[in-house]
């Protein structure tokens, strides 16, 4: 994507004001995906409500605008692919792990998309490799190996297996970044994107989710209006990024990682009064050093 123009001073606020409020939402929406899980809805079920209310929002959205949704054969496989790799697959993994792991330890593993994100391209040559980002890529997995190796890096009784799941997460929304980049159809902007990934998400979570517990919430407690809170700040935090990117380009959109990890761990911290051992915060200064080495410089 080209860069934006260079912010003008008086629009700089504005920036940095959008992209601590992107941060600090989808880092909200780790601590409510936590908190969603607490009445035991399977995650299948939590995934496709949490995908109904998401179309929903990005429906309206799409309609508002007065343009039609393309739905050539091209451009529902396309839909199918994000919708697995954005939204089934993801979300469904992030609700079974985040039973058992912290808000910011899940938060801290999905930090590390940017890094994944660069790996599969440098694996399908669509980035040339460069010294600095493949130690980017390096910090990353020890920061992985710091989180799960030692015994005492995670509370006790917390087995460290669950951290493939949201390395498995993340790879998914890595593989989403690059095929997006590479076999997005000519023409279709991002809501469009984000509106036929979710409507193709919704429809293959539908009968799995209709086995496994009723379509529509049981009960409508604390945890179903987290569970509608993640939701709605995943659609608000994409919308502002994707205001952020147009405004001050993807280099300064870039750095939003960092606010999302610091306020995951914030959030977990403050309100389910988390907290981490020497060797969670030892791996959060590897991955922000890694984040540092893998986004790309700005151009001149």
């Amino acid at each position: 994507m080209a860069e934006a123009l260079p912010i003008r001073r008086s629009g700089q606020g504005m920036a940095w004001a959008t992209l601590v409020a992107v941060g600090l939402g989808w880092g909200g929406a780790q601590l409510l995906t936590k908190i969603s899980v607490g009445t035991g809805h399977d995650a299948i079920s939590l995934t496709f409500w949490q995908a109904m209310i998401g179309t929903l929002l990005f429906t309206l959205a799409q309609l508002a605008t007065g343009r039609p949704l393309p739905l050539s054969r091209r451009h529902l496989v396309f839909y199918a692919v994000c919708g697995v790799l954005g939204t089934t697959l993801p979300h469904t993994l992030s609700y079974i792990s985040i039973r058992h792991l912290s808000v910011g330890v899940q938060s801290l593993v999905l930090a590390t998309v940017p890094m994944m994100t660069l790996c599969l391209a440098l694996l399908l040559r669509e980035e040339r490799f460069e010294m600095r980002r493949a130690l980017g890529l390096g910090l990353g997995l020890f920061a992985m190996l710091a989180i799960a190796l030692p015994d005492a890096s995670l509370p006790a009784g917390t087995d460290a297996a669950w951290i493939l799941l949201p390395v498995i997460v993340s790879l998914a929304y890595a593989g989403e970044n690059v095929y997006i980049a590479r076999y997005k159809p000519a023409g279709l902007n991002a809501l469009g994107v984000m509106c036929g990934l979710s409507w193709a998400a919704l429809l293959m979570l539908a009968p799995a989710a209709a086995m496994v517990g009723p379509l529509v919430p049981p009960t409508l407690g604390v945890s179903e209006a987290a569970l509608a809170g993640v939701a709605v700040l995943h659609v608000l935090s994409y919308f502002g990024f994707v205001w952020l990117i147009g405004r001050a380009g993807s280099v300064f959109a870039a750095q939003v990682a960092y606010v999302v990890t610091a306020s995951g761990i914030g959030w977990g911290m403050l309100v389910l009064d988390e907290r981490h051992s020497l060797w969670i915060w030892a791996a959060l200064a590897l991955v922000f050093g890694g984040l540092a080495l893998v986004t790309p410089r700005e151009r001149d």
